[in-house]
């Protein structure tokens, strides 16, 4: 460990042992009084939480620092307050159909910005210990010790690694991990926390039934090919449920005619749009920190679809701005010169600077108080602190224009 490494860790200070054999401590970081987790590794990949340290992805603990010491890799993250899984069960027992699908359905979400990484990151150890419920019902994977990267080049692990009962058949030297070793560790969780068995004792009876049974497939071959599918199958659960409920709900209080279809079209609208906004909150959420995340907004990921977007969106603002005019309304004769370009600056600033704020630019969005995780907080938050903002600017700008005209 370098004496710049030293002094990094220097700046957390201890605060109680969390954990003695698992060498987990509670620490503070004396710079901005955050609580934080630091552990001290035996079995690791430094690659995965060295690249977990470069990212900030949603349902998963930051990390802080990884520094590698003596053959042991100490790291420092998020510490998240809430309760594992496991101790949600011994304390309530088991979880009933829809919390077990709620669940279900976060950590596939989380699955797939993992798998989606380059390279993508395979945790192989999701299970009831390893996943923090907060009180207000967001779920946290943690512990990426046993985590790897995705290798075409291998035909099985090299080290077996994993939970008996949670981990799928080819950690235990029947092929390589992948994708679908976490989307059998997600089953094998989500039908235990409805039945307190094991994989093989029985799958849970429920409307997803069918779709646990293929997660739980002892050949990969025949699970969901990646957590993106998986993740449509549970959508698309999620969607017949709410349409037939509302389509029973309609039918009770209209009858079966055909006013009801327009009841139940303006309800799966606005389920899809409350879905689409969901999703650009996350997307805008994991703002990758190497050097992409310099990139204006619709550059980051470099989509080209997005790319395309985004240089129309510039455009436009380059030529609204251009093409602004202000005419004096006491004496109706057009504003040129100075106070012209003084006007085409604010309209500038204010498109552009709202661009940034609602695509998140250097995450800053997430600095502000209340934005730390995606709720209907921090949604509403959004707007209110773009509509602040902006009205400071313009107060500032018309208070500086009056000092101007007064001189």
């Amino acid at each position: 460990m370098t004496l710049e490494e030293e002094s990094r860790l220097s700046f957390y200070r201890e605060l109680t042992v969390l954990d003695g054999k698992q060498n987990i401590v509670l620490v503070q970081d004396i710079r901005t009084s955050e609580l934080c987790v630091k552990k001290t590794l035996d079995i690791y990949s430094q690659g995965v939480y060295e690249q977990l340290a470069t990212i900030r992805i949603e349902g998963v603990p930051a990390v802080r620092e990884c520094i590698a010491d003596d053959g042991r890799l100490i790291v420092v993250e998020e510490y998240v307050q809430g309760k594992s899984l496991k101790q949600v069960l011994d304390e309530q027992g088991l979880l009933n159909e829809e919390q077990a699908y709620e669940i279900a359905v976060q950590l596939a979400d989380i699955l797939v910005r993992l798998h989606n990484l380059e390279p993508s990151i395979v945790h192989r150890d999701i299970k009831p210990s390893n996943i923090i419920m907060e009180k207000n019902g967001h779920v946290n994977l943690i512990d990426f010790n046993a985590a790897r990267h995705v290798s075409a080049d291998k035909n099985e692990d090299t080290r077996m690694l994993g939970t008996v009962y949670f981990a799928a058949p080819e950690q235990f030297g029947f092929g390589q991990s992948d994708e679908r070793t976490d989307i059998y560790g997600l089953g094998a969780t989500i039908n235990y926390i409805m039945t307190g068995d094991k994989p093989g004792a029985g799958i849970a009876e429920c409307r997803f039934s069918d779709i646990l049974k293929k997660c739980l497939m002892v050949d990969a071959k025949d699970r969901y090919r990646s957590a993106a599918e998986l993740c449509g199958v549970l959508d698309m659960l999620s969607y017949n449920a709410y349409t037939q409920s509302n389509r029973k709900k309609d039918e009770t209080v209209f009858g079966k005619d055909n006013t009801i279809s327009v009841v139940r079209t303006y309800s799966n609208i606005k389920d899809t749009l409350v879905k689409i906004y969901r999703k650009y909150e996350k997307r805008n959420y994991d703002i990758d920190n190497s050097w992409r995340r310099y990139l204006l907004p619709g550059f980051r990921r470099l989509n080209v679809v997005y790319c395309l977007i985004a240089l129309v969106w510039y455009a436009v603002i380059a030529w609204i701005t251009i093409t602004f005019a202000v005419t004096d309304s006491s004496t109706g004769i057009p504003v040129t010169g100075g106070e012209l370009t003084m006007y085409k600056i604010v309209v500038f600033v204010l498109l552009f600077g709202m661009t940034m704020w609602f695509g998140n630019y250097l995450n800053i969005r997430r600095k502000l108080p209340g934005m730390k995780k995606i709720n209907v907080l921090s949604t509403v938050l959004t707007f209110v602190y773009a509509f602040t903002i902006g009205f400071m600017f313009l107060a500032f700008f018309a208070m500086f224009m009056g000092i101007i005209e007064y001189l």
